[in-house]
């Protein structure tokens, strides 16, 4: 059974790439939110000096990479759907199982997503061109984008 009709036999609708845009903006708000409130001390000493904000921020790189792996992995494995998703009601879902994705898929699909985000984002224009309406990281970690109505 192909994932077309997967989806009908379960009455599920792929999300809408602004919805999925719309939840990607509200992640990094609240991923960057999160971080400059850690970390709002150092960026504070030494606020206004260009190249020691670029040292601060070259020494905390890898905190936000694994904060932002972590709050990727940890929704997506709990409730099929980062802070962003749930706000603008879609789900990430297996392809296989139409549930929520396991730990290692979420991982997968959560490291590719950053991964993609330093390649100007070239990898999430895939889902323009497939039926499927899967990023490079959907597509690696056999998920779907769907609406949660």
């Amino acid at each position: 059974m192909n994932l077309e009709e997967k989806l009908y036999r379960e009455d599920l609708k792929l999300a809408s790439i602004e919805r999925r845009v719309l939840a990607f903006l509200v992640d990094k708000f609240i991923i960057s939110f999160v971080f400059m409130m850690i970390y709002w001390g150092k960026f504070a000493q030494v606020l206004g000096d260009y190249s020691r904000t670029i040292e601060v921020i070259q020494s905390v790189f890898w905190q936000f990479f694994i904060l932002s792996l972590l709050y990727e992995v940890i929704f997506s494995v709990l409730y099929g759907a980062t802070l962003g998703k749930l706000l603008v009601k879609i789900k990430i879902l297996s392809i296989h199982f139409l549930d929520y994705p396991s730990i290692f898929p979420a991982f997968l699909r959560a490291l590719l997503k950053i991964i993609g985000e330093s390649l100007l984002y070239a990898p999430y224009f895939l889902a323009f061109f497939l039926s499927s309406k899967q990023a490079l990281h959907d597509y690696f970690a056999k998920t779907i984008v769907v609406d949660n109505a």
